[in-house]
C-alpha cells in the first residue's frame, strides 16, 4: 500500500515537471516574437518624433510645406534660401519643387541698355529763310493775283431739338473697394518683446548644437498663447516633425518667433497679429507630460537666447 502510495507521488510531480516546462516555453515564445511598439501619441493625436532637421544640399518640397517651413528646419535665413533659387517675394514654392540649401547666391546679371536712336529735328524755319535768301528777286514786276469771290452755299434748315430720353433704371455708380494697406514690420531697435504664456520656467536655452534651442514654460492644458510681439503669421500647422501643432510669426527681415505643442491653433497663415493677440491654446508634447509651450526666437535664421531679448518677470 505505501508502495502505491509513493509510485502515485512520484508520478504527480513528474506531471507537475513536464507543466512547468511547457509554461516556460510559452513565455520564452511570447518575449522572442517580434512585436513592434505601439505608436505614442499626444492628447492632440499628433505623433511625437524627433525633431527633423535638413542637412542636405538640396530638398524636394513637398505638399504643404512653405519657404519659411524649410528655412526654419535647415537652420537657414529665408532671405538667404530665395536669393540661392531665385524666388521672388512672396517666396512661392511648389511640392516637387527641388531647392538648393547650400552654395552661393549666384550674382545678378548685367544686361547693357540697348540705345536708342532719336532721329534729328530738322528746323523748317532755318531751311525757309535759307531758300529766301539763295533766290535772286525778279526782274518782271509781280503780278497780283486775281481776285475770287467766295460763294456762300445755302445751309438747309436747322434739325428740330429731340430732348434726351430719360433711362428707366439709371446705373449707380459702383463702390469704391478699399485697399488693406500691408502694415510695416517693425525695425529691430524697436521690436518689444513680451511673454507669449504664463507659467512657470521650466526649461533654458542652450548654445551648443545638440542643446536646448529655445525655451518651455509650464502651465495648463487650454491655457492662452499670445503673439510675443507684432508680425505675419508665416507658418500655422502641425507638419514640422517634432513641434506638434506649430506657429511661426515673422516680425521683420530679420527676426522669426515659434509656439509649439498648441493645442489649437487660432490664426492662418499670412494673418497679421499684434503683440498680446491670443494665438494659440497650450497643449503638451505627450500624453504622460504636463502642459507646456515651447518657444523660440531666431535672428537671420539662427536660433537665440529668448531671455535676452523677453522682459524680466
Amino acid at each position: 500500500m505505501v508502495r502505491r502510495l509513493l509510485n502515485h507521488v512520484r508520478a504527480c510531480n513528474l506531471w507537475c515537471r513536464i507543466g512547468c516546462y511547457l509554461l516556460l516555453l510559452q513565455l520564452v515564445g511570447c518575449t522572442t516574437a517580434n512585436h513592434n511598439p505601439a505608436p505614442v501619441t499626444s492628447v492632440q493625436g499628433y505623433k511625437i518624433e524627433l525633431r527633423s532637421y535638413i542637412n542636405t544640399p538640396s530638398y524636394r518640397v513637398k505638399k504643404g510645406e512653405t519657404l519659411y517651413a524649410i528655412a526654419w528646419r535647415s537652420k537657414q535665413d529665408f532671405k538667404f534660401l530665395a536669393a540661392l533659387n531665385q524666388i521672388p517675394n512672396p517666396y512661392q514654392i511648389y511640392p516637387g519643387q527641388v531647392l538648393k540649401l547650400k552654395g552661393k547666391i549666384p550674382a545678378p546679371v548685367y544686361k547693357k541698355p540697348t540705345p536708342v536712336k532719336i532721329a534729328k529735328k530738322t528746323n523748317s524755319n532755318a531751311n525757309k529763310s535759307t531758300a529766301k535768301t539763295s533766290v535772286k528777286a525778279p526782274s518782271k514786276p509781280l503780278v497780283k493775283p486775281a481776285i475770287t469771290k467766295t460763294v456762300t452755299a445755302k445751309t438747309s434748315a436747322p434739325a428740330k431739338y429731340r430732348p434726351p430720353v430719360k433711362s428707366k433704371s439709371p446705373v449707380k455708380a459702383k463702390p469704391a473697394v478699399k485697399v488693406v494697406k500691408p502694415k510695416a514690420m517693425v525695425s529691430n531697435n524697436k521690436l518689444k518683446w513680451s511673454w507669449p504664456a504664463a507659467g512657470k520656467l521650466i526649461r533654458t536655452y542652450s548654445s551648443s548644437k545638440s542643446g536646448q534651442q529655445g525655451i518651455n514654460i509650464a502651465g495648463s492644458l487650454g491655457r492662452n498663447i499670445i503673439a510675443s510681439e507684432n508680425g505675419r503669421v508665416v507658418y500655422s500647422g502641425n507638419g514640422l516633425r517634432g513641434y506638434g501643432n506649430l506657429i511661426i510669426i515673422k516680425h521683420n527681415d530679420d527676426y522669426l518667433s515659434a509656439y509649439a505643442y498648441n493645442q489649437k491653433l487660432l490664426v492662418k497663415e499670412q494673418q497679421w497679429v499684434k503683440a498680446g493677440q491670443k494665438i494659440a491654446t497650450m497643449g503638451n508634447s505627450g500624453p504622460n507630460s504636463g502642459a507646456e509651450l515651447y518657444f523660440e526666437i531666431r535672428y537671420r535664421g539662427k536660433p537665440v537666447n529668448p531671455m535676452r531679448y523677453l522682459p524680466k518677470r
